[in-house]
């Protein structure tokens, strides 16, 4: 038998997780109705900027949680489909940041994190 946690998933089903490089434009697919935008698992060694294309099933009020962590000052652009202030970086450290989807664009919900 399957454990309830083996069942149940984000609403319609697991959030979508979208990798970033170290360095550059990325250029992401936004799909579901909750992304994780992972920029800790690769570290950014230089500047990135975070572009969008948006799904026509995505549906307002659908949320991202971007990631990032940087191996020094390096900075963070949310270009297309997102808006946000540029996030600068602090060596080693992790800010996260959440995006709520207005019809248009994902709109930064608050102020950018240090989680570490």
């Amino acid at each position: 038998m399957a454990t309830i946690s083996a069942i149940v998933s984000y609403p319609d089903g697991a959030a979508q997780v979208l990798t970033m490089s170290a360095a550059g434009a990325q250029a992401l697919t936004i799909k579901g109705r909750k992304t994780l935008i992972d920029g800790v698992t690769t570290e950014a060694t230089g500047n990135r900027t975070i572009n969008l294309t948006i799904d026509s099933e995505v549906i307002i009020g659908s949320e991202i949680v971007v990631r990032s962590k940087s191996n020094g000052t390096e900075t963070l652009t949310f270009g297309t489909g997102i808006t946000s202030a540029v996030s600068t970086g602090v060596a080693g450290k992790t800010i996260n940041q959440a995006f709520v989807y207005d019809g248009t664009a994902f709109v930064a919900a608050g102020a950018e994190q240090q989680i570490d």
